[in-house]
């Protein structure tokens, strides 16, 4: 059957019809994988959209069924129905391991300029390039449209699996992420996404807050302020909850007056976002003295906020940030952190595309400890940094999205 873009059929039904006809005919069986979606697309000369609806109408009607990270298959054959079964179409695509050329995956990145993700990219690019595959990046431009648009063009060019930094702060899948398992092609998430079944590679955030509220009490501190992305968000809750463990097993709680959430939208604008924070505390009548903040950029926004306005950093506020980023140690008050492992994480991702390619199931979502960086913005001495290398005590350790929320709402009682 061929496709007529001048038919009164929209394209997506006669791509359905086609399809259907073969499994009638026996030419896709019972048990086959289709052809991955941007093969059917050149194929039939149509978008991955149209593809996309063609098949997702096979599922509904039973037809097909989708496996999560391993594509389509024929689930029924269907009963013929006339003008249908044709056994003398063209034959489909040849399967994704026909692919011919070097191999290559692809890398969305939110904003190529980003301190943070920039070095994931780069430890990324590394360890594909030891594997023997190539590269490709596309930068977002801090756009979610844009965001989406770069993901169907390297679907279009033929990767074999993504890398994605997505600059979307709902942390949830967009829609062309979705279609990308019912494409068969292998992804993972480098920034945070909620969901358990979703691929994700990410410094333990929980963890991390743990770490920053522990050493700010062993330091002395005890009104302790927290400034996250959005109020309610999964990432503010997560961010804080480990730093709200910490202040409640030390018999304190968190004063929800010395609680913010970033007045600007997006990355480009957090440092902004923390000075404006800075100015706003430093008005207050009475302050926190130490504060926890969603990231290096917003930190050191912070510090430079509370500065501007006659404050010291650390005498009357000391400031944790979240990431290790260049700026980080190179600030006028050198800024204490707890670093993400950002060349473990580009390289674990890669390490997880590929063995989804090669038909292995990783975990889903994989966590690397992060690690505490003492600098002069906490109180430490002005010499070069120390890493707090000392275990975190014992507790329960949250397992999921569920239980570190349930975790965090026990923290917010205070302590017992």
């Amino acid at each position: 059957m061929s496709i007529d873009p001048g038919s009164a059929t929209p394209l997506y039904q006669q791509v359905a019809a086609d399809l259907r006809a073969r499994i009638v005919a026996g030419a896709l069986p019972v048990g086959a994988r289709v052809p991955p979606h941007r093969e059917l697309a050149r194929h039939y000369d149509v978008s991955l959209i149209t593809i996309n609806k063609a098949l997702a109408g096979l599922v509904s009607e039973g037809v097909l069924h989708s496996r999560v990270g391993r594509g389509t298959f024929v689930a029924v054959r269907p009963a013929p129905v006339a003008g249908l079964a044709r056994g003398d179409a063209p034959a489909l695509p040849a399967p994704a391991d026909a692919r011919r050329g070097a191999p290559m995956l692809g890398f969305v990145l939110r904003d190529l300029s980003s301190p943070f993700f920039s070095l994931v990219a780069h430890a990324a690019l590394q360890r594909a390039d030891a594997a023997g595959y190539g590269l490709l990046f596309s930068s977002s431009l801090n756009r979610l449209d844009r965001e989406e648009e770069q993901i169907r063009r390297f679907l279009d060019l033929g990767v074999q699996g993504l890398v994605i930094a997505s600059m979307s702060r709902t942390y949830r899948l967009s829609e062309p992420m979705q279609a990308l398992d019912d494409a068969g092609i292998p992804f993972v998430m480098v920034s945070f996404i909620e969901g358990e079944d979703v691929p994700f590679v990410g410094g333990d955030l929980h963890d991390a807050g743990y770490l920053a509220g522990r050493h700010l009490i062993e330091v002395g501190r005890r009104r302790l302020g927290y400034v996250g992305d959005r109020f309610g968000s999964g990432m503010f809750e997560l961010r804080s909850s480990g730093y709200r463990r910490a202040a409640r097993e030390a018999g304190l709680s968190i004063d929800d007056r010395f609680v913010f959430e970033y007045p600007y939208e997006g990355e480009w604008n957090d440092y902004r976002s923390g000075q404006a924070i800075g100015e706003h505390v430093a008005a207050m009548a009475e302050r926190p003295d130490a504060i926890y903040v969603h990231n290096d950029l917003g930190a050191l926004g912070m510090m430079d906020g509370l500065l501007a306005r006659g404050l010291r950093v650390p005498e009357d506020i000391a400031v944790v940030g979240l990431d290790d980023i260049e700026l980080a140690a190179r600030a006028r008050i050198p800024l204490t952190t707890v670093r993400q492992p950002t060349d473990r994480i580009g390289g674990l991702a890669v390490d997880t595309v590929l063995a989804r390619l090669r038909g292995e199931r990783p975990p889903t979502r994989q966590l690397l400890a992060p690690e505490l960086i003492v600098r002069r913005s906490c109180g430490a001495p002005a010499a070069a940094r120390t890493v707090d290398a000392r275990p975190i005590p014992r507790y329960r350790r949250p397992r999921s999205l569920a239980d570190r929320a349930a975790l965090a709402a026990a923290a917010a009682e205070g302590p017992p």
